[in-house]
């Protein structure tokens, strides 16, 4: 039982000591300061493994025809379970039982889901968030931008909003508000109207009042319309709503102001019934009141969709009204958030038509997080402990069905994130549901979507500038591997192109790419033939190539051996690149050669070798040919550290292949193309810092179930997963 104490200096000194002791993986069971320094109680990832081994042997029941109750105990039984509930004990006292000290400075979480709970997010919410929070940010100040940044892109994805208001405005139909008492439909009525009026006149809108139970409703409708220049038409409790509809045909804007309900009133539903039975569809928008407490307006909206929905259509989305009123926004966004509503509008005042305004997610947001002070009716970090925590069956079962939705949410928000970030994602997404399809339906969907015009047009659109080349057939794999594009940065983005779907002969490819696909980067496999070299300089595209150190080049007149050369090359950069999902060193070296005595080519070899970032050690080196035009000399470099970081996209590919083989009978052309998007999206995933991957990391790779740290492989394997979920839940749903 492997079981260690460090002692160090500062927190990295201690982490340094386990790493050596204990390697990369093991289990840090506490870090706590101490008065000489930072004390980290670790324990090997082997020794976990051994235990959970032994433990389980040892809980064998006894061979049949010994009875078990005269089996002798293993040797070291007791041993081993006294180690386990030291382990425990252990683990025990250092998360729950030592209490912090009033001096220590709260985590990053505990930072963050206090700014949030402050601003009025529901605990459900935080919990959710928090749980998504990248590794690279989980050791960050409080105050860091990118934590706040981090946060907010979480929140935006949550909040969807109108995107685009004067196509709204000009398909017009009818659109009732409904709500609580008090809420400001009236008024909202109004101001709903002056924003289709200031466009497109008065002339094609209507407003209708149902509120027969307020003194001075109608009245007050009729001032509105009377400023704004349209119609106004009230509905008596007994007067037929539909056949009013019916006679507003020929308005393009009809807006309804309802009669405002409790939702605990019990009328709700037959006035929400009210509405469905038109000819002409009804959009129910529903409005809430931002400066309500968040569990008045969850009963709300779960009052009023129940009701919509038992009308024959879900609400169609809702406006937050009293925004001017309300201390926190965060509850009203919480609530939308959660129940998928889309928000229209926002309205902070009396005025028609000024106060309101197109509902805008940063601006929102910003205003949400914007909160300084705390309140007393916001929770602190134990009490928000403590509900989190089901203390009975029922309660238990409630939160796992919350769970289990606040899942399908999460998953479907990373693949919106995925889809809109990362060209080529909505086809991985739409090949993956093909894969248990009956061979037929597999094979039509790629003659589709493989032929020559789709995949050019989806090039296109992914912006691809550069070239994957195919090297055959990987080792381990069947099919040969697809070509991929690049885009503009050398980034392979996951759009596979099958390479039997190609002209026969490189040179044909290579007119193909450059003709239709725009392709001026190339990375080869292998060293291209002499006409494939000769349309590259005639169009002057840069070019890599992977080659071995077998290699034979013409280097001041000699004929040698790539691995003759290395020593001769010219030091050109340094640069820390991630490779196989550790950050390397890199020292990058060049030298002028050709491939035969009188080649016209100029070209490079580059030579690259790996070390590693702490202790210095070389870990690798790569050779690669290609262009050597002075005027590009900068952008090959960052080309060649790019393509380093790329080297393990043929071990990847490989890795799907197989994994894809051991589910359901695939038609081999669908599992080849799977394999390299698969392969192509983990590693452009692991490979970009930008907010999409920051943001959809930690939820693929808890998904794969694993607790190593990040790599393409993990991504890979989570990736696989959320396709998986994500096709079953949307099915379910």
């Amino acid at each position: 039982m492997s079981v260690m104490r460090f002692l160090g200096a500062t927190s990295r000194d201690a982490m340094r000591q386990v790493r050596d002791a204990l390697g990369d993986d093991a289990l840090i069971l506490s870090n706590r300061r101490m008065d000489d320094g930072v004390e980290v109680v670790a324990v090997a990832e082997e020794a976990q493994s051994s235990m959970v081994e032994q433990a389980e042997d040892v809980a064998v029941p006894a061979q049949a025809g010994t009875p078990s109750a005269e089996a002798s105990p293993a040797p070291g039984q007791d041993r081993l379970y006294a180690e386990m509930q030291a382990m425990r004990e252990l683990l025990m006292s250092h998360i729950s039982e030592t209490p912090r000290p009033r001096n220590a400075r709260p985590g990053v979480r505990g930072v963050l889901r206090q700014r949030l709970i402050t601003a009025g997010f529901s605990a459900r919410l935080v919990r959710e968030m928090l749980e998504t929070l990248p590794d690279e940010l989980a050791d960050v100040d409080a105050d860091d931008p990118r934590l706040l940044a981090w946060s907010r892109r979480q929140l935006e994805t949550r909040l969807e909003v109108l995107d685009d208001e004067a196509t709204m405005l000009e398909e017009g139909g009818v659109f009732a508000l409904v709500g609580p008492t008090g809420v400001g439909k009236t008024t909202t009525t109004a101001k709903f109207a002056a924003r289709y009026v200031m466009r497109f006149g008065g002339d094609d809108v209507a407003l209708v009042t149902t509120d027969d139970y307020r003194i001075g409703a109608h009245e007050q409708l009729r001032i509105y319309a009377r400023l704004l220049g349209v119609d106004v038409h009230a509905v008596h409790h007994e007067d037929d709503l539909e056949g009013l509809l019916s006679r507003l045909e020929g308005k393009r804007m009809v807006i309804v102001d309802t009669v405002g309900m409790s939702q605990r009133d019990q009328r709700v539903t037959g006035q929400i019934a009210r509405l469905g039975g038109a000819a002409r569809p009804v959009r129910r928008l529903l409005l809430l009141n931002a400066a309500s407490h968040g569990d008045t307006l969850e009963e709300v909206v779960e009052t009023y969709q129940r009701a919509s929905r038992d009308a024959g259509a879900p609400l169609y989305g809702c406006l937050l009204t009293k925004v001017d009123e309300a201390p926190r926004l965060g509850a009203a966004l919480d609530v939308v958030m959660r129940h998928r509503l889309r928000l229209y509008y926002v309205l902070h005042g009396q005025r028609v038509p000024e106060d309101i305004r197109l509902a805008e997610a940063p601006a929102l947001l910003d205003e949400a997080l914007a909160v300084g002070q705390g309140s007393p009716f916001t929770f602190d970090e134990g009490v928000l402990t403590e509900m989190l925590r089901p203390t009975a069956s029922g309660q238990g079962l409630q939160a796992l069905s919350r769970d289990l939705l606040a899942q399908r949410d999460q998953l479907a928000r990373v693949m919106e994130t995925l889809q809109r970030s990362v060209p080529g994602v909505a086809w991985l997404d739409a090949a993956w549901r093909r894969r248990e399809s009956p061979p037929a339906i597999q094979q039509t969907w790629l003659e589709e979507h493989l032929a020559p015009p789709s995949m050019i047009k989806a090039w296109h659109g992914a912006e691809a500038t550069g070239l994957c080349w195919s090297g055959g057939k990987p080792r381990g794999m069947d099919w040969a591997a697809p070509m991929i594009p690049l885009d503009a940065n050398g980034d392979v983005l996951p759009l596979a192109w099958p390479l039997h779907r190609w002209p026969p002969s490189d040179t044909q490819r290579l007119t193909l790419a450059r003709r239709h696909l725009g392709s001026h980067w190339h990375v080869f496999a292998r060293v291209p033939d002499a006409d494939v070299r000769q349309q590259l300089r005639e169009s002057d595209s840069p070019w890599l190539a992977r080659t071995r150190v077998q290699q034979r080049v013409w280097h001041a007149g000699e004929r040698l051996a790539i691995g003759e050369l290395v020593d001769l090359a010219e030091p050109c950069g340094q640069h820390t690149c991630r490779l196989r999902g550790r950050a390397r060193r890199v020292t990058l070296s060049r030298l002028p050669v050709a491939l035969a005595e009188t080649d016209a080519d100029n070209l490079q070899l580059w030579i690259a070798t790996s070390h590693d970032s702490e202790s210095g050690r070389r870990r690798g080196v790569y050779h690669w040919l290609g262009h050597g035009g002075d005027a590009l000399d900068i952008d090959m470099r960052a080309f060649v550290y790019r393509q380093l970081e790329q080297d393990d996209l043929s071990r990847l590919m490989r890795s799907a292949w197989q994994q894809l083989g051991a589910s359901a009978p695939l038609d081999c052309e669908l599992r080849v193309y799977l394999a390299a998007q698969l392969a192509a999206l983990a590693l452009r995933m692991d490979l970009s810092e930008d907010g999409w991957a920051v943001d959809t990391r930690p939820v693929v790779k808890r998904l794969a179930g694993e607790r190593k740290r990040r790599s393409p492989d993990t991504l890979l394997h989570g990736l696989m997963h959320l396709l998986t979920a994500h096709a079953a839940l949307s099915q379910a749903a």
